[in-house]
């Protein structure tokens, strides 16, 4: 029943009109405030040793970061996914949900499970150079993210600097 709710929910998102969404993004930024009352010669030391803090946490913040965009990137373009950003990649995960009910309904999910181990476990015997891939995250790259979809957007030329409002003023 699971592939055939996702496929409710492709068809319901298909026929739903599709009204403007505006996303607003917030940045907020954190600030590290220590007050140091030490020798002078303890100063110097432990300037050198608060200044590699500094760099450590900056290296750890901006991994955690990283990763946290990563993570909004994955959850985008499974939403453009249900939304029909990409008609064919929604139409494409449509027939394979449909195809998933119909095979899932007729035969038992025992036998799915037994086929799918044997052919995990028997892959390296079969073709010992085979890339591995995981087709998932293959059909989700495929899919823009909120982000990509800004950036690849086309720009609306403006008619007061079009050529021919160029050459008409000019004549």
């Amino acid at each position: 029943m699971i592939p055939l709710a996702l496929l409710l929910l492709f068809v319901y998102n298909f026929i739903r009109p599709m009204k403007g969404k505006v996303s607003s993004l917030q940045d907020t930024q954190d600030s590290i405030d220590m007050d140091d009352e030490e020798d002078e010669d303890d100063k110097e030391s432990e300037k050198k040793g608060f200044i590699e803090r500094i760099y450590m946490v900056q290296d750890i913040v901006s991994t955690v970061q990283n990763i946290l965009e990563e993570i909004a990137s994955f959850g985008e373009r499974i939403k453009n996914t249900f939304n029909w950003m990409v008609p064919f990649l929604s139409l494409l995960a449509c027939l394979i949900l449909a195809v998933t009910t119909v095979i899932l309904y007729f035969i038992p999910l025992r036998y799915i499970i037994l086929i799918w181990g044997i052919n995990k476990f028997t892959k390296k015997l079969r073709n010992p150079y085979a890339i591995d891939n995981n087709e998932l995250l293959d059909f989700l790259s495929r899919v823009p993210s909120d982000v990509q979809k800004v950036q690849y957007t086309e720009l609306k030329l403006c008619s007061s600097h079009s050529p021919l409002r160029k050459k008409r003023s000019a004549l």
